[in-house]
C-alpha cells in the first residue's frame, strides 16, 4: 500500500476550490469573509490538509464546530481567537450555524511593513498555543476591525491592498495583544513549568510528522537532556514518553471512531510500515489494533 501524503493547498483560492466554496480572492495573498458566505455549498468536513499561508479565525458563535491540528480535537468554547500557521495539519468539522470571520494571508503580502513575522508576533510560532479565548470586549474589539477590513475588501480601489495590509498589521497588533495577557499569566509559572506548557503543546501540534526529542528541543531552542530533565522533573514522565502516549491516544480514537482500516491509520501517523504500528500499538496496550477494535 502506497503511503497517502497529506495534500497542501499553497493560496486560499485553492482551498477555496477543494472545499466547494464559490468566493475567490482579487488580492494575490491576501483573504477575507464570513462564515456565515459558506453556507449552503462549501462542505462541512475536511480531511487533514496542510497551508501555505497563514490563518485567523475569530468566532462570534461557534455552534458545534470543531477544528483539528495534527488531529488533536480543539474544542472551541466561548469566543475563540485561534490561528493556523504554513506546515501544520489541519482538519475541521464546521456547523452551518457558526458565525465570524476567517482571514488568510501569505507572509509576502506585510513583508515590506513585518519582515520579521513570527519575531513581531510570536503567536504564529508553531511552539506557541493556536488557540487563546477572547473577553467580550476584545471580541468585539476585533469583530470591528475585520468587519472594516471585510468592507474594504469588496470594494476595490487603487489604494485597497495598502490600506488591507495596515488593516491587517493592526489586527496582529490586537491579537498580540490577547496573547500577552495569556502569556502575563504564564510569568507567574517557573521556567520548568513554561517549558513543559510550550512542550506539551508542541507534541499536540507534531506529534504526526515527528516523534523525535531532538525536534521538539530545537523547537524550543534547549537541548534534547535539557528537555528531557525538565519534563521528567515537572511531570514524572519523559519527553519520549509525552510524544508515544499522545500517538497512541490519536490511535485509539482513530480505531473507535473511523472505518479506516489498520494498515490507513499506521500512514496517517506517519509509521512506515502498517507492522510499525501494529508493535507500537501492541507495546502500549497489550494487544493488536484489530482485537482492540474488535473489543469495542
Amino acid at each position: 500500500m502506497a503511503k497517502k501524503e497529506i495534500p497542501v493547498f499553497e493560496t486560499s483560492n485553492d482551498l477555496h476550490q477543494a472545499t466547494g466554496y464559490d468566493h475567490r480572492s482579487h488580492i494575490p495573498g491576501f483573504d477575507i469573509f464570513t462564515l456565515e458566505s459558506l453556507e449552503p455549498t462549501t462542505r462541512k468536513c475536511m480531511p487533514p490538509y496542510r497551508q501555505g499561508f497563514y490563518q485567523i479565525g475569530i468566532l462570534s458563535n461557534t455552534g458545534n464546530s470543531q477544528i483539528n491540528l495534527n488531529t488533536n480535537a480543539v474544542k472551541l468554547e466561548k469566543l475563540p481567537l485561534w490561528f493556523v500557521v504554513p506546515g501544520q495539519v489541519f482538519s475541521w468539522f464546521r456547523d452551518a450555524e457558526s458565525t465570524g470571520y476567517h482571514i488568510q494571508f501569505r507572509k509576502e503580502f506585510i513583508s515590506k511593513s513585518i519582515p520579521d513575522l513570527t519575531g513581531e508576533f510570536p503567536f504564529l510560532k508553531l511552539s506557541e498555543n493556536s488557540v487563546f479565548l477572547m473577553t467580550p470586549e476584545e471580541q468585539q474589539s476585533l469583530e470591528v476591525d475585520m468587519q472594516r477590513m471585510h468592507s474594504v475588501f469588496q470594494n476595490p480601489h487603487p489604494y485597497q491592498e495598502r490600506m488591507l495590509q495596515g488593516m491587517l498589521t493592526s489586527v496582529l497588533y490586537n491579537c498580540k495583544s490577547i496573547y500577552e495577557r495569556y502569556k502575563t499569566t504564564e510569568s507567574h509559572l517557573s521556567r520548568g513549568q513554561v517549558l513543559t506548557q510550550k512542550f506539551q503543546q508542541l507534541v499536540d501540534k507534531l506529534y504526526v510528522d515527528s516523534k523525535n526529542v531532538g525536534d521538539y528541543a530545537q523547537q524550543l531552542n534547549v537541548t534534547p537532556n535539557y528537555l528531557t530533565t525538565t519534563i521528567k522533573q515537572i511531570t514524572g514522565k519523559t519527553a519520549k514518553d509525552i510524544i508515544q502516549q499522545r500517538v497512541f491516544l490519536e490511535s485509539k480514537t482513530m480505531l473507535s471512531f473511523t472505518t479506516l482500516d489498520v494498515a490507513e491509520i499506521a500512514y496517517r501517523l506517519n509509521f512506515q510500515e502498517p507492522t510499525h504500528f501494529t508493535r507500537f500499538f501492541k507495546k502500549y496496550s497489550g494487544t493488536t489494533p484489530n482485537k482492540f477494535r474488535q473489543s469495542l
